[in-house]
């Protein structure tokens, strides 16, 4: 765990922060994903994830969450507006406090 105060956990903030989030990459099942969404996905990755999720194709990336998410936000639905309308403003600071995983 992080020993800067910035990233204190409030308690109970872990359990909302992974249900929430959850919820939110559950959506993506209701989505149709298009060859046009998957051309687009693949465009905004680095040449190297660009070749593996290539390979693998678009049925595989429905279980990749960069995917799910690149399909809803192109749908307008945000990640951080849907973690906003849920979590508590001290566990919502929290996370958005946190550094950002592709860093």
């Amino acid at each position: 765990m992080n020993s800067n105060s910035t990233f204190s956990l409030p308690a109970g903030s872990l359990g909302d922060v992974a249900f929430v989030t959850y919820l939110y990459y559950r959506q993506a099942r209701n989505v149709a994903a298009t060859a046009a969404d998957f051309s687009a996905w693949l465009a905004s990755l680095p040449a190297a994830a660009r070749a593996r999720a290539e390979a693998r194709g678009p049925a595989a990336a429905r279980l990749v969450p960069d995917f799910k998410r690149f399909l809803l936000e192109a749908r307008g639905h945000r990640l951080v507006d849907f973690m906003a309308s849920r979590l508590a403003p001290t566990v919502l600071a929290y996370w958005l406090a946190l550094p950002d995983e592709d860093l």
